[in-house]
């Protein structure tokens, strides 16, 4: 996109640029420019700095607003050379000071141009993978990536709701991923394990000991279990979020630049009836992305059983179990209370033996003849001795490998008495 009040000079650039194998939207006034300038253009803007009517830094200042992920480089005069460094500052890529040599100008435009081609490359990928991370071709699926894929470019503060097993740290990663700023920090945050003694030290940190909250600047912080956070540090939290700004223990307040994001397990209206959720915490949030349960999903459930199955046979070793025409049946018909999780951790007992079924009359996972309680926690026993066993019995790694907490681990080895 050339942007040049001067006829004539207009008019040798673009042969210059087209010479050199550049395509040439050329303007005379940064307005119409302006207009046309979309955030998906694939190319670069030279523009001229001094035009009549809107000025080459402000179109600069504007363009950052509508395609900040376009390259700009700015035309000035020896004596703006002050300007183009206040450019530089405010998001130009780069300045040419007139009379420039072609070579010169074709240069700067051709790294330009191949910063903004592997920027547009990196997007792609980013995009094709939410298709490959949230799984599924139900319309409500669909919608729900065409969402993600919208709100990911908008630095907005999003709270995620749905049931437990639906994905919502998945969905707060991808929206992290496809956002202005995949590079920077993804701190995740469990709430339901901080107390009011250590929230100082864990979430806002001391003089000396950065927290989890200034160790997401420059990234996304993501609170998971917003409702389980105690009324009291809810009220702090909320003034990070107005502000930006934390006052460290023992250190003066700082801003820092994060997006937040939060997830809650119920309806955030049942949790502000309930006193679990503040509604003022709740109303700083901009928008509510809802997680459908797996019931609710079409025919999903068979397809993220494969998908999990095809995975633990690759993780474990061992061969890919047959799904036969009743097991498919029942897997569409089961109810999947424990959603996506539950898939997974049916598709890994299939996969390292667990003679796993499904109940006809209620739908739930049972072991042969075994009751849905006394199934499942022998289910549950055989997934943890084969963590064990693929570890060589480090329980730490162990705990990795299944996902889950050290803490929680444990408390399940005890519990089937394998300590």
């Amino acid at each position: 996109m050339l942007v040049e009040d001067d006829a004539d000079l207009r008019h040798a650039t673009i042969e210059t640029l087209e010479l050199d194998g550049f395509r040439v939207h050329a303007f005379d006034s940064a307005r119409p420019a302006l207009e046309a300038l979309a955030p998906d253009f694939p190319g670069v803007i030279l523009s001229d700095l001094r035009m009549p009517g809107l000025s080459g830094l402000e179109f600069l200042e504007q363009a950052q607003v509508r395609a900040p992920e376009v390259p700009f480089i700015l035309i000035t005069a020896h004596g703006d050379i002050p300007v183009a460094i206040q450019a530089m500052r405010g998001g130009a890529h780069d300045f040419l000071e007139k009379p420039c040599s072609p070579e010169l100008m074709l240069n700067v435009l051709r790294r330009a141009q191949a910063m903004r081609d592997m920027h547009l490359e990196n997007s792609r990928l980013r995009q094709t993978r939410i298709d490959e991370r949230m799984i599924g071709r139900s319309t409500v699926m669909q919608e729900l990536r065409q969402r993600l894929r919208v709100l990911a470019g908008l630095q907005l503060d999003l709270l995620i709701a749905g049931e437990t097993g639906t994905g919502k740290e998945l969905a707060a990663r991808i929206l992290h991923d496809l956002s202005p700023r995949p590079q920077g920090p993804f701190v995740a945050v469990n709430c339901g394990a901080l107390t009011e003694a250590d929230v100082n030290r864990e979430l806002f940190g001391t003089g000396k000991s950065p927290g989890l909250v200034a160790r997401a600047d420059g990234g996304t912080l993501y609170l998971d279990e917003l409702e389980a956070m105690p009324d009291s540090l809810q009220v702090r939290l909320l003034r990070v979020v107005e502000t930006r700004e934390i006052t460290p223990l023992g250190a003066a307040p700082h801003p820092v630049d994060l997006r937040v994001l939060a997830s809650v397990k119920n309806p955030p209206e049942i949790l502000i009836e309930e006193s679990r959720l503040r509604s003022d915490l709740f109303h700083r949030f901009n928008a509510t992305v809802l997680l459908p349960p797996l019931r609710d999903r079409e025919d999903d459930a068979l397809l993220l059983v494969s998908h999990f199955v095809a995975e633990a046979s690759r993780r474990h070793d061992l061969p890919k179990p047959h799904l036969d025409a009743t097991v498919r049946r029942r897997i569409a018909g089961h109810d999947w209370p424990g959603n996506v999780r539950e898939a997974r951790n049916f598709a890994e007992g299939l996969v390292i033996g667990l003679e796993m079924t499904f109940a006809p009359s209620a739908g739930a996972i049972t072991g042969g003849d075994l009751d849905y309680e006394t199934a499942m926690g022998s289910f549950e026993a055989r997934l943890l001795r084969s963590a064990l066993i693929q570890t060589g019995g480090r329980k730490s790694e162990a705990a990795e490998l299944l996902g889950i907490p050290r803490k929680r681990f444990y408390l399940r080895l005890r519990h089937h008495d394998m300590l």
